[in-house]
């Protein structure tokens, strides 16, 4: 297919408006020490509590010997540890250190305010437009995909309570079956949440899809050492696609960022695609009990990360 060379010279137009609005011209990113691809490698990292190289390779199309001497020079640091997988010898887990979390943090911190900055000379509207848009070019790229920077995280505003209480309701009763005693559940503890939220300790995101709330999590605080995990939900159609990775990995930074010692979360043992994610992120179950509730002979478990 012959591509008109205007639409060529305009994509090209673009590209260079966008990276000089963002400053990628500079050798640097965001006058750090960093460079792009290091940027890019310390976010990977601060994902998930163990990743290894290969998957970083390949998600972020490095050439395996330029990430291996940038690894090395993250470890010299004190930005990353290395650990040998225990089922394969050959494989090492990577990991922040808690310099790398800090230095991962203040570097989103910066890129925050770069783009809050880049923001401030256009009004709610303009935003709106100018977000749908850049979903707009990443669906149309990506071949029809949604991927899950096309979606909007925010946080909880009016209306959001009802709605997140009828989600959980609704897809637990057509799921497993649970009857309308979780409703009550639910709706209870979220109210409980509103009428006593504190913002410096606590918070509850939603995840648009264009307008359409599709996913929720929310942290609540316990105690000034303790933080719980609730309301964690994610629409069926966006799962696979590392959405809940990317909410579960916002979740624990601001338990980290509020100086929090230990997260923990009570879920039922069926639930496996969330007992594997709470697994890769470090959680482990700390307390079970097995007994009759919402309608259902269920065993409830206890998981705890300590941070």
């Amino acid at each position: 297919m012959t591509i008109h060379q205007d639409y060529i010279d305009r994509v090209r137009r673009f590209n260079r408006f966008y990276t000089q609005v963002l400053g990628l011209l500079h050798s640097k990113l965001l006058k750090s020490e960093y460079s792009l691809a290091e940027g890019r490698v310390l976010f990977e990292l601060g994902q998930v509590e163990k990743s290894v190289a290969k998957d970083l390779s390949n998600a972020l199309r490095l050439d395996p010997a330029y990430l291996s001497r940038m690894l090395s020079r993250f470890e010299k640091k004190g930005l990353i540890l290395k650990k040998k997988s225990s089922g394969d010898s050959r494989s090492q887990y990577l990991s922040l250190t808690s310099a790398g979390e800090a230095e991962l943090s203040r570097l989103q911190e910066m890129s925050n305010s770069q783009i809050a900055d880049s923001l401030c000379r256009t009004d709610a509207e303009q935003q709106k437009q100018l977000v749908a848009a850049m979903g707009d070019i990443e669906r149309i790229l990506s071949s029809g995909k949604s991927p899950t920077e096309t979606l909007v995280i925010r946080s909880h505003k009016p209306g959001d309570i009802g709605l997140i209480a009828y989600k959980h309701a609704a897809f637990y009763s057509e799921r497993y079956g649970f009857d309308v005693t979780f409703d009550a559940y639910v709706a209870s503890a979220l109210s409980e949440f509103v009428l006593n939220y504190d913002p410096e300790k606590e918070h509850l995101w939603v995840v648009e899809e264009g307008s359409t709330p599709v996913a929720f999590i929310a942290i609540v605080n316990v105690d000034d050492e303790v933080a719980q995990l609730r309301w964690f939900l994610v629409e069926p159609h966006l799962r696979g696609n590392g959405l809940g990775k990317k909410l579960l990995n916002e979740a624990v930074w601001f338990c980290r960022r509020r100086n929090y010692k230990k997260v923990i979360l009570w879920t039922v043992a069926n639930l496996q695609v969330a007992r594997k994610l709470y697994s890769r992120f470090g959680f482990e179950v700390s307390d079970t009990k097995t007994h009759e509730i919402w309608g259902q002979n269920l065993t409830e478990e206890m998981w705890e990360l300590q941070l």
